[in-house]
């Protein structure tokens, strides 16, 4: 079996492929329609007489608005931790994605394909989610820390071998009378 610079064999590189691309799916499925769904309709606080009129809302308290996640109105911190994992999962798989094919002559358009992916993946995740600058950030520090991981782990990597080549092999050799 052929290997590359990555010493992984052609069968490894297909597997891993396919389950990162399984991941990208379901985690992009799942950001688009949250555990518990989305709002169907504005709610308005029923102990409020307010009568809904377009542009006159000003006496309505709005309990929930249609097209944002159920969980996040149900819970805050579940919804935060949610889009947290499901982000770091999506960004991870494809941060792993890129790098299997790392060596392909289509490594510019896997590079495109990767962040208009990842951008779409954020203005769908914007279109359910709050705006507040929390799950704002929430986001983008999941979506960016694979990638930010790998480029520290590849700058240790480099210092290392660096490193190991600069050492020489084996004992000092000591000489009488050298001096």
């Amino acid at each position: 079996m052929p290997t590359d610079l990555l010493n992984i064999s052609s069968d490894a590189r297909n597997t891993l492929l396919v389950v990162t691309t399984l991941i990208v799916a379901v985690t992009f499925q799942a950001a688009l329609n949250p555990p518990a769904g989305v709002w169907q309709d504005d709610r308005y606080d029923p102990k409020q007489n307010c009568t809904v009129v377009p542009g006159n809302l000003n006496n309505c308290t709005r309990l929930a608005q249609a097209g944002i996640s159920v969980l996040h109105t149900r819970s805050e911190i579940r919804y935060g931790i949610f889009i947290f994992v499901n982000t770091m999962a999506f960004s991870a798989a494809t941060c792993t994605i890129y790098f299997l094919l790392r060596g392909s002559p289509f490594r510019t358009e896997t590079l495109i394909s990767i962040y208009c992916m990842n951008f779409a993946y954020v203005a769908s995740v914007g279109a359910v989610q709050p705006q507040t600058p929390t799950t704002w950030t929430l986001l983008f520090v999941a979506l960016f820390s694979p990638y930010i991981f790998r480029l520290f782990s590849n700058i240790i990597k480099s210092h290392k071998v660096a490193r190991e080549q600069d050492v020489p092999q084996g004992p000092p050799v000591f000489q009488r009378g050298a001096c």
